[in-house]
Parts: structure tokens; C-alpha cells; sequence
């Protein structure tokens, strides 16, 4: 891995008001990096510096990495899920495909060293079995939304191959933690707790269910960036289980009080895939990928921060 202190140029950091966007960027500011974000608003308390720019405007992303001497780009920008804009697929094509083939070019012409870039479990699509899935298991996504995660992989190959733009893909399974404002089963169990109710699911005893704390995923980020060289362009990033509803709730409940369960058909089927565990064993040989952050303990920075945005001005 290289010294970051040692590195020439600035890092670029799509999505910065996003989730993975913005751990990411306070990592990387907190160890000494400069960097540069980039998002349609701008957050109320950015970590770093922010250029302003909608996804599809190139010309507005060369303008940044000129001025900036971009070495590295983590793009986190786009619809970050099904749940977003689903009456709006072709938005969604546009935003994480065209988005994705903006940064490539960009990092194309002005020659930068790597881009890290999100993909998602749902690239897999629904798998037969509850085997382990590893990086060479077919593709067969089922939602618009994964489909634009296949397609930027694919992109991402032909550019390497083609063009010689080092990019890498992080398969994340269902990222939570505090920042998260999209639907998401533990900030649900959290919420409901914290509310006096119980969390209603189909079924609890289904081992459907990966989830990985944001502080992960961001390790897993920092690794892909700084390493020399990488033998793979694409890496599962997930805890390596697979739980029940039950499961989840158990582990939620070690640290917050009154989580509980009840069974309604119609309850939430959030963050749940038909799909085996994701293998990380590449991700551990190459990026030194470990998971470090249980449930319990991802649960309670999770009701820190739900407190603190209710209790901000």
C-alpha cells in the first residue's frame, strides 16, 4: 500500500452527500489527503471542499479534475438503490451508466492512476441456492437497478482492456450505518425500538439478509485506492454471512432495547436477497479485508446518530 502522505495529487470523491461518499471522504481527510467532492447539493457540514455539478455534466467534471490534478477518483454518485426513483428507470440508467462512462473518460484524458467504483449484490439477480456467491458467479440481474451494475462492470473491464483506465468494482452487499437515509431494515429495527413498536417482516426465520457496516465498506474503499496493483477488477465487499430477520434483530437487540419482531405478510421486505453469501475471500487476500463492525455495534452508531439529527436545530 502506498503512504498517503506521500501521494501527488488529489482525490476526487462522487456523491459526497451519499452515504459510502461522504465516509469516504472524511477517511481520507482525517489521514491527510487533499480532496475534492462532488455532488448536485452541497451538505451542511462537507468534510472537504465541493464543486457543484449534476451527473452528465462533463464538462463541468473535466473542469474540476484539470484544476484539481486528480490522482484518484472514488465514484459514489448515482441512484444508490431500487428504491430510488423506481418510476424513473431510464433516469436511472442515465445517472449510474452515463455517470460512470463521464468518469472513465474522464479518467481516461487526464490519465489517473485509479477509479474505485460501486457496483451491488444486485448485479447477481436472484441466485437457485443459498451457496456461496463468489466474483466468478453469473450475472442475472432482475432490476433496473442492477442491470446499470452489470452493464458499469462491464464497462469498467473494456476500458481497462481497451483504453488502459485502472478501475475497480466493489460488489457491496446492503451498506448501513449513520449518514444512510434510504430504506434499510437495520435503521428500521433501530427506529421501531426506539418508538415503542415492533418491526413487522413476512418471515422472520428467511436467511435473506447481508448487510455491512459503512466503516467496512470505507476499508475497503481506502485499500482499493492505495493498492499498487490489483489482480481482479471486481471484489465482493460483505460481512460473508447470511442471516435471518431473527438473526439481525437478536444481534440489534444485544445493544438496543425493545427491538422487537411480529410476522405480517405485508410487512418489509427491505434489504433482503435471494442470494447466497457473498465470498470475500479475494477482498481479504488483496485489499486486506476484514470486517470489524458487528451488527450490535453498527446498531448503535446508527441510534447516535438518529438522536442527533433529532435533537440538531
Amino acid at each position: 500500500m502506498q503512504d498517503p502522505q506521500d501521494a501527488d495529487g488529489t482525490v476526487l470523491v462522487t456523491g459526497l452527500t451519499g452515504l459510502i461518499g461522504s465516509a469516504v471522504a472524511r477517511r481520507l481527510v482525517a489521514r491527510g489527503d487533499a480532496v475534492i467532492g462532488m455532488d448536485r447539493q452541497r451538505a451542511s457540514e462537507p468534510p472537504c471542499d465541493v464543486a457543484l455539478q449534476e451527473i452528465g455534466d462533463a464538462h463541468r467534471l473535466h473542469e474540476v479534475m484539470q484544476r484539481h490534478r486528480i490522482r484518484a477518483i472514488v465514484h459514489a454518485g448515482g441512484a444508490s438503490g431500487p428504491m430510488v426513483w423506481p418510476e424513473s428507470p431510464s433516469r436511472v440508467v442515465a445517472l449510474n451508466v452515463g455517470g460512470l462512462v463521464d468518469v472513465l473518460e474522464a479518467a481516461r484524458i487526464h490519465q489517473v492512476r485509479r477509479v474505485v467504483w460501486f457496483s451491488s449484490i444486485l448485479a447477481y439477480g436472484p441466485q437457485p441456492t443459498e451457496a456461496p456467491v463468489d466474483e466468478d458467479t453469473i450475472l442475472r440481474p432482475t432490476t433496473v437497478y442492477g442491470a446499470t451494475k452489470a452493464a458499469g462492470e462491464a464497462l469498467l473491464h473494456a476500458y481497462a482492456a481497451e483504453h488502459g483506465v485502472d478501475g475497480v468494482a466493489l460488489r457491496v452487499a446492503s451498506c448501513y450505518g449513520p449518514g444512510r437515509t434510504t430504506d434499510c431494515f437495520v435503521r428500521l429495527l433501530v427506529e421501531n425500538a426506539l418508538a415503542g413498536r415492533p418491526t413487522r417482516v413476512p418471515d422472520p426465520a428467511a436467511r435473506n439478509r447481508q448487510h455491512i457496516h459503512v466503516d467496512d465498506v470505507t476499508d475497503a474503499v481506502i485499500a482499493a485506492m492505495d493498492a499498487p496493483t490489483l489482480p481482479t477488477r471486481v471484489y465482493n465487499i460483505a460481512s460473508g454471512t447470511l442471516a435471518s430477520s431473527e438473526e439481525v434483530a437478536a444481534e440489534v437487540a444485544r445493544a438496543i432495547p425493545g427491538v422487537r419482531l411480529e410476522q405480517d405478510f405485508s410487512g418489509s421486505n427491505w434489504n433482503t436477497f435471494q442470494t447466497g453469501p457473498l465470498v470475500i475471500a479475494r477482498a481479504r487476500r488483496d485489499l486486506g479485508f476484514e470486517p470489524r463492525v458487528g451488527l450490535a455495534e453498527g446498531a448503535l452508531s446508527y441510534r447516535r446518530w438518529i438522536l442527533n439529527e433529532r435533537n440538531a436545530p
